[in-house]
């Protein structure tokens, strides 16, 4: 999380599965926080800054719905053990 974030929605602390389909192939990560309008996804492997994709994040602690949504990267960061954090800009919810 960065100290200089400016944004006005509030994020919300979560840990839990994430997949995205990227270029017709799903990669497996996590998501480790969300907003009204953006994610933060912990993947292995670095995607750039304004590629495209649809994500599933599993409901946490056995919820009702998983969240289902197209989403663009807007900045990546290494998390170290060979993951990247991904900011993400949520697009169109379903």
């Amino acid at each position: 999380m960065h100290d200089d974030d400016k944004r006005s929605d509030r994020r919300v602390p979560v840990r839990t599965s994430a997949t995205i389909e990227l270029d017709g192939r799903r990669v497996s990560g996590a998501c480790s926080d969300l907003s009204a309008h953006g994610v933060l996804l912990i993947l292995p492997e670095r995607l750039n800054v304004g590629t495209h994709f649809d994500v599933v994040v599993k409901a946490a602690g056995g919820g009702i719905a998983d969240l289902r949504a197209t989403g663009m990267v807007v900045r990546v960061d290494d998390a170290g053990d060979e993951s990247y954090e991904h900011g993400c800009k949520l697009i169109d919810v379903s």
